[in-house]
């Protein structure tokens, strides 16, 4: 229990515990969630836990397993569903960034990249995760639409499962990744709209591909 603190609703600290530990990789994906035996390990009822596993299946980081919960494990073809949203969604990002980001928010972004080259250079694989994420989740706040970030939030705990468990690849594949997300920013720098929404159509295009071979790599092992 020493994670958890009373003054809060305790639901919602079991709701931001183990939606944490899912994102950080704590639990795979596919693995059940054992309501009982999370009640059990914090300390709790089974009540506050089932509301916050129920919370997190609404977000579509838990699946039904019987009469318990998983964790979401996508399939190819739902992967590609997952991306091809996000693809709508990452444009008008790309687009309003391009329109209405400032000068701090392009510092930021580059130096996300950095690190991620960095991080990627020591096979810090978690490192390279977490800067990209500050690069994209940046960019969406520069798009100074709350509206549309709502909507990235409806899947953005979906999007950085896949990210840890599929898209992760190699080294090789990462520095990749840095070099589109530095081609988005120069056109992000010079509000260029039109090359914003192309380069970043071609990021998620790119990521759907990487995600399609990592699955038939895995089918063919």
């Amino acid at each position: 229990m020493s994670e958890l603190q009373r003054p809060a609703p305790l639901y919602r600290q079991v709701y931001t515990l183990l939606r944490r530990q899912i994102l950080e990789g704590k639990y795979s994906p596919g693995e059940v969630l054992h309501e009982s035996r999370m009640a059990e390990s914090l300390a709790v009822s089974r009540t506050p836990v089932r509301e916050a596993l129920r919370q997190l299946e609404r977000e579509g980081l838990l699946i039904p397993h019987g009469s318990e919960k998983a964790v979401t494990n996508p399939g190819k073809e739902e992967f590609v569903d997952l991306y091809t949203c996000r693809m709508a969604l990452e444009r008008l990002v790309a687009e309003r960034s391009a329109m209405y980001a400032r000068g701090e928010d392009v510092e930021f972004m580059a130096m996300t990249i950095s690190e991620a080259r960095e991080a990627a250079g020591a096979e810090n694989h978690a490192g390279v995760l977490a800067a990209n994420t500050a690069f994209h989740d940046r960019m969406v706040e520069s798009a100074k639409m709350p509206t549309l970030e709502r909507l990235m939030d409806t899947i953005r705990g979906q999007i950085l499962v896949v990210r840890r468990n599929l898209l992760l690849i190699n080294t090789e594949v990462e520095t990749a990744i840095c070099d589109e997300h530095d081609t988005i920013l120069d056109a992000i720098k010079n509000g260029d709209v039109e090359a914003s929404q192309k380069n970043m159509e071609l990021h998620m295009t790119n990521d759907i591909k990487r995600g399609i071979a990592n699955f038939e790599e895995r089918e063919n092992a």
